[in-house]
């Protein structure tokens, strides 16, 4: 509050003595009476100079606080509205050409919509998922180099399993394994994780079991790294969503997941390494679905097991994961890939979104 200079005690008198005006240049530095009004005044301006930068400081502390404070109620209403509106979502998956599938919220676990989720199938190469997440996980350096093994060159060759395209004997590096195990489906990339990781392939098959203990995933077993048939590996649907979605948390799988294309650093055998792709993009034109695109996506497949593919979307702001397997027919094709344009598609219909048409994407 300004001060009426009428207020105090020699205002008046300040004001009649025109000669010598307080303050100026021309008062009597020796007064005792002038130097003391020159003080007290001094400190009154500076005191209310520094009220006002404090309550100016306030005020903008105040304001950024309170900015804040909004920003964090819309994004939580935001996030709300967005939540009841998968919740609120109907999508029926019986158009898929799967007999089984799960559709889920990949934050939340939720499940939007299922066929057959709880059944038991056959995951084929969907197994690489789990086997590469449990490597990244007990694996210290990434980066670190290693020799790929002759020993299991003879069983891979026998099964005709598919490969990333290492030699035996060839020296790479552990980072680049996880890429050929995930993208081109590499079985030798499997075997030599399952070294670096448990000494064996018997060890890590043991911790990927421990991995669904702890998941309580009870609906699950899994008896070798590569998803080669055998009637002791067996999941659901609806955990094996379970597991992307928890391999998805750990940021050097989800960064390999969602690669559409790698290439191997160079070594011996390839001095100028070579490009590696996924085998769901490589199949596609493009990833867009209704309200969104695809992320990644692993596919799988033995006569068994049929046509599997577990694969995440984001659409509209939320993340989800569809998985399906089962599809087998003598007209193979890539109905898999079919299935899961067709799910997150009608996902984004009911979310209430809109196709965009080819002239317009």
């Amino acid at each position: 509050m300004r001060i009426k200079k009428e207020s105090y005690p020699g205002a008046r008198e300040r004001r009649d003595n025109r000669a010598r005006p307080y303050g100026s240049r021309y008062e009597d530095k020796n007064s005792g009476s002038g130097v003391g009004r020159k003080s007290n005044s001094g400190r009154r301006n500076k005191r209310k100079r520094s009220g006002r930068k404090a309550m100016l400081v306030c005020v903008m502390i105040f304001l950024v606080l309170a900015a804040a404070a909004v920003t964090g109620v819309l994004l939580l209403h935001r996030a709300g509205t967005e939540q009841s509106a998968v919740w609120d979502v109907s999508v029926n998956l019986d158009s898929l050409y799967s007999p089984y599938a799960v559709l889920i919220d990949e934050n939340t676990g939720t499940v939007i919509a299922s066929k057959r989720s709880d059944e038991k199938i056959y995951p084929a190469s969907m197994t690489k998922i789990l086997s590469v997440y449990v490597a990244i996980e007990n694996i210290k350096n990434l980066d670190a180099q290693v020799t790929m093994s002759y020993d299991f060159y003879d069983e891979l060759y026998a099964n005709d399993a598919s490969q990333a395209g290492f030699e035996p004997g060839e020296t790479t590096v552990i980072r680049d394994l996880l890429y050929g195990a995930l993208l081109p489906s590499g079985a030798e990339c499997c075997m030599q994780l399952a070294i670096e990781a448990a000494g064996s392939e018997e060890g890590l098959v043991e911790l990927m079991n421990q991995k669904l203990e702890k998941l309580g995933l009870t609906q699950s077993h899994f008896a070798n790294c590569t998803g080669l048939h055998d009637e002791e590996q067996y999941t659901t649907v609806y955990e094996m969503a379970v597991i992307l979605k928890t391999a998805l948390q750990n940021d050097t799988f989800r960064t390999v997941f969602t690669t559409h294309y790698h290439t191997m650093s160079a070594t011996d055998v390839h001095p100028d390494g070579f490009t590696v792709w996924s085998t769901f993009f490589k199949n596609v034109e493009d990833e867009i679905v209704t309200g969104g695109e695809i992320l990644g996506a692993k596919t799988g497949y033995t006569q068994e097991a049929g046509l599997c593919l577990a694969s995440m979307a984001q659409v509209g702001e939320r993340e989800y994961i569809l998985v399906t397997a089962g599809w087998s027919s003598e007209d193979i094709g890539s109905y898999h890939i079919l299935d899961a344009f067709t799910g997150y598609d009608l996902l984004g219909e009911a979310l209430g979104y809109v196709q965009e048409s080819a002239e317009n994407g």
